[in-house]
């Protein structure tokens, strides 16, 4: 149950018209949250991943870190009920605001209305299955449950200078982890060889609604100059290595040639022996590149 001042605040926003609303924003953020999806009837889903910022210092943090010229396009996913995208469209030339779920951004578009926001293009769809428009920013509280195939997505196919994005801590953790360190996967290795990543700051479930499990952190990504082109090859390799992380390389190799059909001896006899002592987990990503160049190709008819 609510307070009664939080009670009396929620009753002062449903009776406030939607430019109003947006004025009380600054100062009380789950207090317009919260009467935004009653007026529009929005029930936070699990599913899409659904949980809006309410913390101001978390907004600030982003704006700051994203550093927006006036002349730079913004694309933002999983934009929601705007409560980010009005504070971006304050500062770019253009955003482009990506949600998939029709009634939140139906909530979207009626707050971009009433406060003459004309910047703002809303695209109504599942951005895993479109193609990421060219934009100089991605700034984005990402939608929890698509958060690990997006940024692969875009570190492979969009083009930008900078990207400020919040994720679950441990999806963060992930992203930053080293070789030999707990934390450290397969995203890691992806994210390292496409990307630089950086730990901004970390908050509290309290900083959304519905309030999420765990805790959050905002990271800053720049795109890295990458040549290598054979990214099935290596999402096979690294997929079936690490279901094996903590084995020795050797060890993991003959299980990979079984998955495959391949002959052990011949596979091992294409790899450094240097690698083949060390455990999985503590390859470096350069190293995973040299073993799908050497094995990912291979199957049990082209063996050599």
């Amino acid at each position: 149950m609510h307070g009664d001042k939080e009670r009396g605040q929620i009753l002062r926003l449903l009776q406030a018209t939607p430019k109003e609303g947006v004025l009380i924003l600054r100062e009380d953020v789950l207090g317009w949250t919260l009467s935004t999806i009653k007026r529009f009837g929005i029930r936070p889903k699990q599913r899409l991943g659904q949980n809006f910022v309410v913390d101001k210092s978390l907004i600030e943090c982003m704006i700051d870190s994203a550093k927006i010229e006036h002349d730079e396009v913004v694309l933002e996913v999983g934009a929601g009920i705007g409560t980010l995208t009005l504070r971006l469209a304050e500062r770019a030339r253009k955003v482009i605001a990506v949600e998939s779920d029709r009634n939140v951004a139906r909530a979207l578009s009626n707050t971009l209305v009433a406060t003459g926001m004309d910047n703002v293009e809303i695209v109504i769809g599942d951005i895993l299955e479109m193609a990421i428009p060219r934009v100089d920013k991605i700034v984005s509280n990402l939608p929890f449950s698509i958060s690990t195939p997006l940024t692969i997505k875009i570190l492979k196919d969009c083009s930008f200078k900078l990207a400020v994005l919040t994720y679950q801590k441990e999806v963060a953790d992930k992203l930053l982890a080293r070789p030999g360190e707990s934390e450290y996967s397969r995203l890691s290795v992806v994210t390292t060889l496409l990307g630089e990543v950086e730990r901004v700051r970390d908050f509290p479930p309290e900083a959304f609604y519905p309030k999420p499990k765990v805790s959050s952190t905002v990271v800053t990504v720049k795109k890295r100059s990458c040549d290598f082109m054979e990214w099935a090859a290596l999402e096979e390799t690294l997929k079936i290595l690490f279901s094996q992380r903590r084995r020795k390389l050797k060890k993991a190799i003959e299980s990979y040639c079984k998955i495959k059909g391949l002959d052990r001896e011949r596979v091992i006899r294409r790899i450094d022996d240097r690698l083949l002592m060390r455990r999985v987990f503590e390859l470096e990503p350069d190293d995973f590149i040299y073993l799908s160049r050497r094995i990912g190709g291979m199957n049990a008819k082209s063996q050599v």
